[in-house]
C-alpha cells in the first residue's frame, strides 16, 4: 500500500485556505484542485509498503512524536514544483520554524528505524493545492492568503490509493503532538 506521513491543518485554517483556492480557480487555468478533505502537509513520503509493516511503522512514528509539541507557523507564498520551468505542482509554502524542523526529524528518524532511506531532498512544509497539467499561465498576478498562523496538533498515518480521479487518502493512524491517543 502507498503510505505517507502527514501534519493535519486545523479544520478552520483548512476552511481559510479552501476559501482562498475557490478564489483563484477562475484566474488560474490548468489546475486540478485538491479538494478541502486532502489539504495537508506530508512530512514523509514512504511510497509502496507491506501491509506487514505497519504496526511497525506506527509505533516508532507514534513514539517519537506523541507529546512532542505543537507546530507553529503561517502561510507564506506560493510553491511550484519541481520548479518554474515545468511545474507539476501548486502548493503553499508555510513558513518553517523550528518546531517543523524537529518534528520533521522526529519522523525521520522513526523511518529509518524501519528501513526507509534517509529522505535526500530538503524539508520544505508546504500544502499541495492542485496538480498542474498542460500550460500553465503561472501565479505572479495571483494574490496569496493573508499570512494566517495556525497551530498543528496531529499528525498521522496516511494511505494514498491512486485512480482515474486522482488519489483517495484513508488515516490509518493519528498522533497528537500535544499528548494522548
Amino acid at each position: 500500500m502507498r503510505l505517507f506521513i502527514a501534519a493535519f491543518l486545523p479544520e478552520e485554517t483548512k476552511d481559510a485556505l479552501f476559501r482562498h483556492v475557490q478564489s483563484l480557480r477562475s484566474s488560474l487555468r490548468g489546475v486540478r484542485w485538491e479538494p478541502r478533505e486532502k489539504l495537508h502537509v506530508t512530512l514523509r513520503f514512504l511510497g509502496d509498503v507491506d501491509e506487514s509493516r505497519l504496526e511497525s511503522i506506527s509505533a516508532d512514528v507514534g513514539s517519537a512524536v506523541r507529546g512532542s509539541g505543537g507546530i507553529d507557523s503561517a502561510f507564506d507564498d506560493f510553491c511550484l514544483f519541481p520548479g518554474p520551468r515545468n511545474p507539476r505542482v501548486l502548493a503553499l509554502g508555510l513558513v518553517k520554524t523550528g518546531r517543523f524542523q524537529s518534528v520533521f526529524d522526529k519522523v525521520q528518524e522513526a523511518v529509518l528505524r524501519n528501513g526507509f532511506e534517509k529522505e535526500k531532498r530538503k524539508f520544505i512544509p508546504h500544502v499541495t493545492l492542485g496538480r498542474i497539467r498542460g500550460s500553465f499561465e503561472g501565479i505572479a498576478k495571483v494574490s496569496r492568503p493573508h499570512r494566517a498562523e495556525f497551530h498543528i496538533t496531529r499528525i498521522g498515518l496516511v494511505r494514498s490509493e491512486l485512480g482515474p480521479r486522482g488519489s483517495r487518502y484513508t488515516r490509518l493512524g493519528e498522533w497528537d503532538l500535544q499528548g494522548g491517543i
